[in-house]
């Protein structure tokens, strides 16, 4: 097992070279928590929700998240800085649910795709791409939304001071072609505001990376209010990002949809600088 996982995080490593420019030690903090970086990470993220409106039991989400540039494609186009591609593979675990039970199986991915300008206000990084969810979930309603989902995305982020991060992550999607004939209709935007403070010895205080969506077709809202706090640090010389964090949703679904209340996340991050 020890020599898989070290095999692994070499390959991942190898894949390090596909980023472009030196981020510099004293920066790597930032770079972790900046979304359009050019910075491999490779991360494994747990969601436990241990209560859940229209349920009576807890749920759980377990995370792959993949951070990819694309120096080499970006390099192609005069006017770009870089690409960023963004991958996260979830497999959930439902509630129990009356008549059905407790249900285990992938979720849907999701993919997002950042072009980045060269071209950005003093202290700023901005980008735009493509978001798209596919439905590795399958046709299991209760895992997956039996859709595939397409639409735009951006990204805005500013550094006014040293260790100071703002900005925002939109993306809005519809659904564009179903695998089940029972697929509901789908059009979402998701918010994800930036607000990272970073302090000495690579620790810092952030919102959720969790967005907040509202859904057209329901006239709803489900918001992720809380706070993570992380640290950026190496262990056993490898560049390690690791956080923890809390966030509630006060917005109750319909009666018999359920959704989280309160979550708690627990992320560790493998970084790959130059």
């Amino acid at each position: 097992m020890r020599r898989a996982l070290k095999n692994f995080t070499a390959a991942i490593g190898l894949a390090a070279g596909l980023g472009s420019g030196n981020v510099a030690s004293a920066d790597l903090g930032e770079a972790a928590t900046n979304p359009v970086s050019n910075l491999v990470q490779f991360r494994l993220q747990n969601q436990h929700s241990w209560e859940n409106y229209n349920a009576d039991s807890w749920s759980n989400a377990g995370l792959i998240q993949t951070v990819i540039p694309l120096p080499s494609v970006a390099s192609k186009f005069d006017s770009l800085k870089g690409i960023v591609t963004r991958a996260t593979i979830p497999y959930v675990s439902t509630p129990q649910l009356d008549g059905v039970g407790r249900k285990h199986g992938m979720g849907d991915t999701n993919f997002l795709a950042f072009a980045v300008p060269k071209k950005a206000p003093p202290k700023s990084v901005w980008g735009y791409g493509v978001a798209i969810d596919i439905p590795t979930g399958g046709d299991d309603e209760f895992t997956g939304s039996g859709t595939w989902k397409m639409g735009p995305s951006a990204v805005f982020m500013a550094s006014p001071r040293k260790g100071l991060q703002v900005g925002a992550l939109v993306f809005h999607q519809w659904d564009t072609y179903d695998i089940r004939s029972n697929a509901a209709d789908f059009s979402t935007t998701f918010i994800q505001p930036i607000l990272t403070q970073h302090f000495p010895g690579g620790w810092y205080i952030s919102l959720p990376d969790t967005p907040q969506n509202y859904d057209w077709e329901e006239e709803e809202w489900t918001l992720n209010l809380g706070a993570v706090l992380g640290r950026v640090m190496p262990v056993g010389g490898q560049p390690m990002q690791i956080f923890g964090g809390v966030y509630y949703n006060p917005e109750e679904k319909d009666e018999g949809r359920i959704s989280a209340e309160w979550t708690f996340k627990f992320q560790v991050g493998w970084l790959f600088p130059q």
